[in-house]
């Protein structure tokens, strides 16, 4: 049994229950948390203006695009998608092992226990298989050309196959469907019906941008010409309703969705999924942003994510929460700060069914520690003072073992 002593501890329960100078008792699991609790062989007080709260949950990633630095075009979303196409084998070929340990080292640094990590390939399983970080390994399905859907579907369940094969307490699987513009119907219904037979978290990519809105609104505008350059296919092949709806009865939660509409956003809300904000990429990539009051109206659960190095600088999942907070300039930040420490503690673990997210007796001791650089007299603005003033982690517990 370890216990932590800190000057303040976040628990993120239902209650956003603060302490100060409190203790926490875990071995794998949390198994109290108060004041002057019984002794443990291992003590540790973590000094003056420390603080204890869950470890961060990076939902979506795209690692395999970690070696991107300069290669990619930022400032317009198609122009963006065509360096993508272009680049995509040369990013991919050059991440390697120590590539993927830098991305993830990035990530640890910053508090981050898990994340959800998008494959298009099953390259980088070989690398992810023994990460220290717990990894939910989102399996994605891509393409649109109908003569190439079995050949797709039979590689697609060949690296769901082999990753699941690899499931364990820090390794789960999940299903991407990449977009409602990039996936034939019949690959999102084979795809989805393995989620639901196997009960497995789904993630997909949503109204990213005014391209994608106008394409699958009227056929017209920039992903037409796309494409007719890519892939020879000029029309598109479900509407936005429809492709919400297929996900009914799954944990799913999509991407983006700066450009749903209030029937779509309905609709998510009817079917239980969540949504994924990620500020820094919206941004570099010029698509807008996502009215976070609009999707709180609605009662839709957000996270907060990074995305990958090819829409972002870092995968530093603190400065992407800080980013998110000064972005949204007609939220108030006491009230928002608490929402965007949610988005990445027990929002993501219920939409990556996780056993974290929150410090509560029974679940899983993912934990963090860290220094604020002076004392909170009013405990109301400790989620605002952690956003702005933490980077980096002191301490990082996973299952109670400190990594």
């Amino acid at each position: 049994m370890t216990k932590l002593k800190a000057d303040y501890i976040l628990t993120m329960d239902k209650n956003y229950t603060i302490l100060k100078n409190g203790e926490i008792i875990f071995d794998e699991k949390i198994v109290e948390i108060g004041k002057n609790l019984k002794e443990c062989e291992r003590e540790i007080y973590l000094g003056e203006n420390s603080v204890v709260m869950p470890a961060l949950i990076n939902s979506h990633i795209h690692l395999e695009f970690s070696s991107n630095k300069t290669h990619l075009e930022y400032g317009d979303f198609i122009n963006w998608l065509h360096s993508v196409i272009e680049n995509r084998e040369e990013l991919f070929i050059s991440c390697k092992g120590e590539c993927f340990k830098k991305a993830i080292e990035e990530m640890k640094k910053s508090g981050v226990c898990a994340f959800g990590e998008i494959s298009s390939t099953g390259n980088d399983l070989r690398y992810l298989k023994h990460s220290p970080l717990k990894v939910v390994y989102f399996n994605e399905i891509i393409g649109t050309t109908p003569a190439a859907v079995d050949m797709l579907y039979q590689d697609f369940l060949a690296r769901v196959e082999e990753s699941l094969k690899l499931q364990n307490d820090k390794f789960k699987v999940g299903i991407s469907i990449h977009s409602p513009y990039s996936v034939h119907p019949i690959l999102m219904e084979k795809a989805i019906n393995i989620a639901k037979t196997k009960n497995l978290p789904l993630q997909a990519h949503f109204m990213e941008s005014k391209a994608e809105r106008r394409w699958l609104d009227k056929g017209e505008g920039e992903f037409k010409l796309f494409f007719e350059k890519h892939f020879k296919n000029a029309k598109p092949l479900i509407k936005p309703i429809e492709f919400i709806e297929k996900f009914k009865d799954t944990k799913t939660t999509f991407v983006h969705c700066v450009y749903a509409n209030d029937k779509e956003l309905q609709k998510i809300k009817e079917i239980n999924a969540s949504i994924i904000h990620c500020p820094v990429s919206n941004r570099l990539l010029n698509v807008g942003l996502l009215d976070l009051e609009r999707v709180k109206n609605y009662t839709i659960d957000y996270l907060v994510a990074t995305d990958g190095l090819s829409s972002n600088y870092s995968l530093n999942l603190f400065k992407e929460i800080r980013a998110a907070l000064l972005m949204h300039v007609n939220l108030h930040p006491k009230y928002l700060a608490i929402d965007l420490l949610k988005s990445v503690t027990t929002n993501a673990a219920k939409a990556l069914d996780l056993n974290n997210g929150s410090l509560e007796e029974g679940k899983d001791a993912d934990i963090i520690s860290f220094k604020l650089p002076g004392k909170v007299k009013n405990l109301d603005l400790l989620p605002l003072q952690i956003i702005l003033h933490t980077n980096e982690v002191q301490k990082l517990f996973i299952n109670g073992k400190e990594t």
